[in-house]
């Protein structure tokens, strides 16, 4: 099963749906509303805290677990294949360290 975990930061308050934020975002949309967020030291946390991992810095594979990052200057995703809760809990750590929440695109629900 295939599950998405997205994050970003807001900047300053806003009346966009998390939804439209999402959808811009993944589109690499630059949206003034949203920070920039430090793309080489949240990668290097990926390679840090999956070292054990096959990786490319883009896809990282261990076993049956298997993830796609992307990293844009205002926003991180990742999509998980076969992830353990434990190893989605590891992304979502890495991630809320720069104090991007995670936002669920299934509900519609970012856990601020």
């Amino acid at each position: 099963m295939a599950r998405d975990l997205s994050f970003w930061k807001i900047s300053n308050k806003t009346d966009m749906e998390n939804s439209s934020i999402y959808a811009a975002l993944s589109d690499e949309v630059y949206l003034d509303n949203v920070a920039e967020i430090p793309m080489e030291q949240i990668q290097n946390d990926f390679n840090e805290v999956f070292k054990d991992w096959e990786s490319n810095n883009q896809f990282y594979e261990k076993g049956e677990e298997a993830f796609e990052l992307m990293l844009t200057k205002q926003f991180a995703r990742t999509d998980c294949h076969g992830m353990t809760q434990g190893n989605m809990n590891k992304i979502i750590d890495i991630l809320v360290t720069y104090d991007c929440p995670l936002y669920d695109s299934v509900i519609d629900v970012r856990f601020e």
